[in-house]
């Protein structure tokens, strides 16, 4: 990913190369600039010559892996106008994604409980979807950001026990069945977006 760039940018890579590793292993609260200048291989003054603090090389590095990540859900929901589908989609798609990709949740995850505008941004992307489903009468919701938060722990959930143990198709499944009965769905509703989801996949 270094190719190319100058040597300001490379020390800039890997500082948020080494965040992303330290914060995998430690967790937000745990990970110290100190750890992330040790894993980089650099001094610690150098640190501050590109970041003035965790917090600043936490978001910088959330909102790279959030870009990707939207960037994949983005070409995986071209096309689906249905917003049960599209929800159903970008959960299912979500969650493998961070199942591959432990470090990203790590990151993803842990910056969306540390920084509020982060989350606000994350929280963006999913709206525009809930409200699409209340326009096409799909979902019974007043969308608030109280209905978001339920969202996003009920599919952080998915993430993180699959994270333990291994990929799970069947849970990330009653997952997406329990974010669309929430959204107001019933129960065979719920199933056939499901369902119709999985035969768009």
């Amino acid at each position: 990913m270094t190719a190319g760039q100058g040597k300001r940018e490379r020390t800039r890579s890997a500082l948020l190369d080494a965040a992303v590793e330290v914060v995998a292993e430690k967790g937000v609260e745990a990970a110290k600039i100190s750890d992330i200048t040790t894993a980089a291989g650099l001094a610690n003054g150098t640190f501050y010559n590109h970041f003035n603090d965790k917090d600043e090389i936490l978001r910088e590095a959330a909102y790279g892996i959030a870009f990707e990540v939207v960037r994949r859900l983005d070409a995986e929901m071209e096309g689906i106008d249905d917003a049960a589908i599209r929800v159903v989609t970008a959960t299912t798609r979500f969650v493998s994604i961070l199942t591959a990709e432990r470090d990203w949740s790590a990151v993803l995850l842990g910056g969306a409980d540390r920084l509020p505008d982060f989350r606000e941004d994350l929280y963006r992307y999913l709206r525009s979807d809930l409200e699409r489903g209340v326009a096409q009468k799909k979902f019974d919701v007043e969308v608030t950001t109280f209905l978001i938060d339920q969202v996003v722990a009920l599919i952080a959930v998915a993430v993180r026990a699959q994270l333990h143990t291994a990929p799970d198709p069947r849970l990330t499944r009653e997952v997406c069945g329990s974010v669309l009965r929430l959204l107001g769905m019933t129960p065979s509703k719920a199933a056939r977006a499901i369902e119709a989801a999985s035969r768009q996949g």
